[in-house]
């Protein structure tokens, strides 16, 4: 029996020292960057994930990302393509090899921009439930589908009429077709969203609000008509001071969309990301998630050796995200949302981010180019 044991641990064994060898193998004077975490989630036969991953290893001008868990194996590419002379392609691409619940989940997406247009799409195809991989991801404020097996495509483009006003469209084909279209007004600390979303099961106007501070941003979002629901978002980057280089990275939100079919309509969630001081390297990160069915909760440690304490704060929860875990199908934002770190799953009720930096930007002297 005790020969068994230690037979059956080798796997996980060799796969862990696999996992910390990779990076001098494929980019040895390339610092990488390491993510160790474990969670806990409630209304699972398997409450607990640990999970070990490494990332921005360098291979012939591509990133990738490797990953092992009690549930399964991920790896993700992710590569910067010049389209000749008009400007640059971000290409993903994702997978998992998910044991929990026998099964995979696959995902690509592309996106960029051209003068005064960006561009997004993407697509998943899995075979294993979201929760299989990561039980907390059904309640990201970016919902995954729940169901076993499926596939999505999603498609997304907006176009910067003005210095202040963006148009968006986003549509997504899968278990809850539906498409959206919305424009946003900028006016100093203040965004203002109006549009309009129909698909299976839904059909309503978009309304929407942000609020840009030195320190925070807050949003919230309705959707109104035969259907309804509204989500709340705060991002506070830097809203807590820990010395002159470094803060505490807070964010939050709280999303109720009962006309969702494929995803769970309430979530909610919590994260903190928290340097370790100037002569640590690594930052701490604490994360609540639950909603409709359960809670969870999880905490993880990112490091890059060698590359001293850093003066950014990473969002809390950093990992390598695998295709439609905890990967973007978010809502009643008025918009298009913006594509993952990870798998980006977008979602056509989801409005633009108040920060977003994937539009080009116009000369504040020239008028807009046309489309």
């Amino acid at each position: 029996m005790i020969f068994r044991t230690s037979r059956a641990r080798r796997p996980v064994r060799f796969t862990l020292k696999a996992l910390l060898l990779a990076p001098a193998f494929f980019s040895p004077a390339q610092a990488a960057t390491y993510d160790f975490s474990g969670s806990v989630a409630s209304g699972v036969a398997q409450p607990f994930t640990v999970r070990a991953g490494v990332s921005d290893v360098l291979l012939g001008g591509n990133q990738l990302s490797l990953g092992v868990s009690n549930r399964a194996a991920e790896v993700g590419a992710e590569r910067n393509q010049p389209l000749f002379t008009i400007g640059t392609v971000n290409l993903k691409l994702n997978a998992a090899l998910v044991f929990a619940q026998p099964g995979v989940r696959l995902g690509a997406s592309a996106g960029g921009t051209l003068g005064p247009v960006a561009l997004s799409a993407s697509g998943q195809f899995w075979s294993a439930p979201a929760a299989a991989l990561d039980p907390l991801s059904v309640w990201n404020q970016v919902a995954p589908a729940v169901g076993p097996l499926g596939a999505q495509a999603n498609l997304d483009a907006k176009y910067r009429v003005s210095r202040n006003l963006i148009a968006t469209f986003s549509g997504q084909l899968g278990a809850q077709s539906r498409a959206a279209l919305s424009g946003e007004w900028r006016a100093g600390a203040f965004s203002y969203r109006l549009g309009a979303l129909g698909g299976v099961g839904v059909l309503g106007a978009l309304a929407g609000a942000t609020y840009r501070a030195d320190t925070f941003t807050l949003s919230a979002d309705a959707l109104l008509g035969r259907s309804f629901g509204g989500t709340l978002t705060l991002d506070a980057p830097a809203l807590i001071a820990l010395n002159d280089e470094q803060a505490i990275d807070l964010s939050a939100y709280l999303a109720y969309e009962p006309w969702r079919s494929a995803a769970l309509p309430l979530r909610y969630g919590l994260d903190a990301d928290v340097p370790l001081g100037q002569a640590v390297d690594g930052h701490l990160s604490l994360g609540v998630r639950g909603g409709s069915g359960g809670l969870g909760v999880r905490a993880g440690y990112t490091f890059t050796p060698g590359a001293g304490a850093s003066t950014q704060t990473p969002g809390a929860g950093t990992q390598t995200q695998t295709p439609g875990a905890g990967t973007p199908d978010q809502v009643p934002e008025v918009g298009s949302s913006d594509q993952p770190p990870e798998l980006e799953t977008t979602d056509p009720s989801a409005a633009p981010s108040s920060t977003d930096q994937s539009l080009p930007q116009l000369p504040m002297n020239q008028p807009p180019n046309q489309p």
